[in-house]
């Protein structure tokens, strides 16, 4: 997984340099965000999901670099607890306006993370709650993913917004789906 994730990032930064001739700084948009939220993996699990992401709109293109990390919630669930890391490279195109920002978006990524496999046993409850946890195989996964990304930012001032994201994230193991809601820094308008 570590090397893998050097490779992507290392692609990134080629990528991201090649960009670095084209950008006009005075006249493009780019920001960071950063959002928390739920996920849903339909008919595994559900969670909070933390979306991070770095977006330049030139040309009227949205580039984006988005990281979402995903946890499963569950008061005295089973063990391990299921996790998912998504990084993906994304295009995308909408509209904008001095105060509204809406952009649809779409990539290639990696997924990769924990799930459970096979039951291995469980403990003893004690009183009156089922308070005994259930053990599986701890496995770990890396898959190639398809990103989608759908943002809509309110931006009241020139260096700041805020905004709600609907995400999901096609995967060969779990595939997910989610909300969240995020702030938005730098050249907004």
């Amino acid at each position: 997984m570590k090397k893998k994730s050097f490779i992507f990032i290392t692609l990134l930064m080629f990528v991201l340099t090649g960009f670095g001739q084209k950008i006009n700084w005075e006249t493009d948009r780019y920001w960071v965000d950063a959002g928390v939220g739920f996920y849903q993996s339909p008919n595994h699990n559900s969670g909070f999901a933390i979306n991070l992401g770095v977006n330049l709109i030139s040309d009227s293109t949205l580039y984006k670099f988005r990281a979402i990390t995903c946890e499963e919630f569950e008061l005295f669930g089973p063990t391990p607890t299921e996790r998912y890391l998504s990084m993906g490279l994304m295009l995308g195109k909408g509209f904008s306006t001095k105060f509204l920002q809406i952009y649809f978006s779409a990539g290639l990524g990696i997924t990769g993370g924990i799930i459970r496999g096979d039951y291995l046993y469980s403990e003893p409850s004690e009183g009156f709650f089922d308070l005994g946890g259930r053990h599986y195989e701890k496995n770990n996964f890396v898959s190639p993913s398809l990103p989608l990304e759908v943002d809509i930012m309110l931006k009241p001032i020139n260096t700041m917004g805020i905004g709600l994201s609907a995400f999901g994230d096609l995967n060969l193991k779990r595939p997910m789906y989610g909300f969240v809601a995020k702030f938005n820094f730098g050249k907004l308008r």
